[in-house]
């Protein structure tokens, strides 16, 4: 064989040998990430059940590790951070080449890191969704929020996710603020934890309402002045108007497709076991400050628990406003995945309510109110839908 060929053959083996070092270093990355992705995860649900420290995370990471990744030296680290809701884990390891051309001569030892944090958990009761809101929970003037028995979430990461005006309260069993509060930490009880994890939407796999195609049952609905209707579920194109009348509401879905769901000038929306499907850009809620509101969600069906479902595929992001002063009474969940709830009224809302959660995509409450969220779930048939109250199970879930 000539000195050309053998030179050539040994060009070749280092091409091979390389592409075969640069397969197996990929592949073991990979590996090793999926060892960290999994000891972290592992490591976090520890947390969940037990009043975990960094000695038991580590065991349970070492032992996760040991029986999900097979390599040469292989070492791992297991920390509890972010106050006690996450788990930070590091793994590393021998490099597994197998000839000694530039690539395997180079490797230096892999190392793959993860963590994996706790969200959730409690009874939730009102959560502002939109991380990228400058506030998800705005406090204005001498607003009141009251939940004695249970967590409130401010999503937004912003340094201001909750904004707390000098004389503005805010009281709650957790105050969980992803970004930082900005205003006097004195007007909220306890002092919100800052930097929390954010809560994913606690009903996003809630299926929406069957509405087939929206053929209308109704046009604009209008009560007026000293007139008592009795209303039926169905489609109501262009929606309901009360203007000092009064709707009492047979139990059902009543499905609102691009129109106000209005009372004003002294008007009474009364209905026990009714929910509201509010679908279009349109589709608003406005109860004004005279106006008299009494509610509770289905007990059945698929708006049972569910007082107000807002259409996720709402694209125009609007206001749902609550400015009556006489709407005590409103038992079950909202939620407006799309858009902000604002609350101005002068008396207390919901206060007479067994119980209410609120999703929104944004808060603001302004002019003096006292918005109360009551836990007695056992004390009312309205179902609690999965994902918040007393069903607010908190999940796992890997953050980098």
């Amino acid at each position: 064989m000539s000195v050309m060929m053998m030179a050539v053959m040994a060009v070749l083996a280092l091409i091979v040998g390389g592409v075969i070092d640069y397969t197996s270093l990929g592949n073991e990355k990979r590996s090793l990430q999926d060892a960290a992705d999994g000891a972290a995860l592992a490591a976090a649900r520890e947390i969940m059940v037990a009043r975990a420290t960094d000695t038991r995370v580590q065991a349970v990471a070492d032992s996760y590790v040991a029986a999900n990744f097979k390599g040469s030296e292989v070492q791992d680290t297991a920390s509890i951070v972010e106050k006690g809701r996450a788990v930070e884990v590091t793994v590393s390891a021998a490099p597994r080449v197998f000839f000694p051309g530039p690539i395997g001569a180079n490797a230096k030892r892999m190392h793959a890191t993860a963590t994996a944090e706790i969200e959730g958990g409690g009874n939730v009761c009102m959560v502002g969704l939109n991380q990228m809101a400058p506030s998800t929970l705005d406090m204005k003037d001498s607003a009141r929020l009251t939940a004695d028995n249970c967590a409130i979430y401010s999503n937004s990461k912003s340094s201001s996710s909750l904004r707390l005006a000098d004389l503005s309260r805010v009281k709650a069993k957790l105050i969980c603020v992803a970004g930082g509060v900005a205003g006097a930490t004195s007007a909220a009880t306890p002092e919100p934890v800052e930097d929390c994890p954010a809560i994913s939407d606690p009903l996003r796999d809630r299926p929406q309402p069957r509405v087939g195609l929206l053929t209308c049952d109704y046009l604009a609905t209008v009560v007026p002045v000293l007139v008592t209707v009795h209303l039926h579920p169905g489609v109501y194109c262009g929606g309901i108007t009360v203007l000092g009348g009064t709707a009492i509401l047979e139990p059902g879905t009543y499905t609102m497709n691009n129109g106000l769901l209005k009372v004003g000038l002294g008007g009474t929306l009364k209905g026990e076991n009714v929910g509201f499907f509010l679908t279009g850009a349109l589709s608003t809620i406005m109860f004004d400050y005279d106006s008299h509101i009494d509610l509770t969600a289905p007990l059945t069906g698929d708006m049972a628990g569910l007082m107000f479902f807002e259409d996720r595929k709402t694209i125009f992001s609007t206001y749902h406003t609550i400015r009556s002063n006489d709407a005590r009474r409103l038992v079950g969940t909202m939620y407006f995945p799309n858009s902000k709830l604002m609350i101005e009224a002068r008396n207390p809302v919901a206060d007479k309510s067994e119980y209410t959660v609120i999703i929104a995509r944004e808060f603001e409450l302004r002019d003096g109110p006292e918005l109360v969220l009551k836990t007695d779930y056992g004390a009312s048939p309205i179902p609690l839908p999965d994902g918040v109250g007393n069903k607010a199970h908190p999940t796992v879930r890997l953050t980098k």
